[in-house]
C-alpha cells in the first residue's frame, strides 16, 4: 500500500464529520483547562486546526487524543482522586521497593522506576502500580525482603553439595564456612538469594554468595 494509501486507512479511526470531530476537540480542551499539561493542551490546538483542515485525523493523532481525552473524563478524574486518596505509606514502600527491583533487574519499567526513585512523592496511576508491584515476580521479592536471614554474621554454615551451587564457592561444596557480612537488603524473586560473604575454614580469602547455597552446619 503507497503513502496515500496508508493515509487514508489512518483516517478511517474516525467516522464522525468533520464539525462533530472539532466539537469533540474543543469539548476536552474547555473541561481540561485545569487537569491537563501545557503540551496536551497545545497538542488540542493543533488538532483542532488539522480536523478542520481535512475532517480527520491520523491514527496516531487519534490514539494520543483519546489518551487526553480520557484523562479529561470527569469519571476519570474522580477514580484519579479517590485513588490518591487511598495511597497508604506501605503502598509507597512497595512501590519504591518495586522501583529498586526493577532498578536492578533491567530493562522493565526504567523509565518509570527512575522517576519514582528521583521523586519521593511521584503518584503513580493505579494501572502503574498494578503493573508494577503486583505482578508474581515483585511479589516474591517482597516476601524474599521480609524473611530474616537465616545466616547472621558469625554463623558456621555448610557450602550445599549440589550441582546447582554457583560461582567460586563450587570449590568448598560440602565444606565448612563462616558468614562474614550479610546484606540487610534483598531485591530478586530468587528464593534464598540474600547476598552474603563467607569465609572457608582454613582459607585466608573470603568469597561472596548466596544463601541458598548454603545450609544450617550440625553441631
Amino acid at each position: 500500500m503507497g503513502y496515500h494509501g496508508r493515509n487514508r486507512a489512518s483516517f478511517g479511526h474516525n467516522p464522525t464529520s468533520k464539525a462533530e470531530l472539532v466539537e469533540r476537540i474543543e469539548k476536552v480542551a474547555a473541561r481540561g483547562i485545569t487537569t491537563l499539561s501545557d503540551w496536551e493542551r497545545n497538542f488540542l490546538g493543533s488538532l483542532r486546526d488539522s480536523a478542520k483542515k481535512w475532517g480527520r485525523l491520523t491514527g496516531k493523532q487519534h490514539d494520543v487524543f483519546q489518551r487526553i481525552e480520557r484523562k479529561s473524563n470527569p469519571k476519570h478524574i474522580a477514580a484519579r482522586k479517590q485513588w490518591n486518596e487511598s495511597f497508604t505509606p506501605d503502598m509507597r514502600e512497595n512501590l519504591k521497593f518495586a522501583a529498586e527491583y526493577y532498578k536492578a533487574n533491567p530493562p522493565y519499567f526504567g523509565d518509570a522506576a527512575a522517576r519514582i526513585l528521583s521523586n519521593p512523592d511521584y503518584m503513580p496511576s493505579e494501572k502503574l502500580y498494578r503493573k508494577m508491584v503486583e505482578n508474581k515476580y515483585v511479589q516474591r521479592a517482597l516476601n524474599n525482603a521480609s524473611e530474616t536471614a537465616k545466616f547472621p554474621v558469625g554463623t558456621m554454615a555448610i557450602v550445599r553439595d549440589s550441582a546447582q551451587v554457583q560461582g567460586r564457592i563450587c570449590a568448598h561444596r560440602g565444606k565448612l564456612v563462616m558468614v562474614v557480612e550479610c546484606a540487610d537488603e534483598v531485591r530478586s524473586a530468587t528464593k534464598g538469594s540474600r547476598k552474603m560473604t563467607v569465609l572457608p575454614v582454613g582459607s585466608t580469602e573470603t568469597i561472596k554468595t548466596e544463601e541458598r547455597f548454603l545450609k544450617n552446619a550440625k553441631a
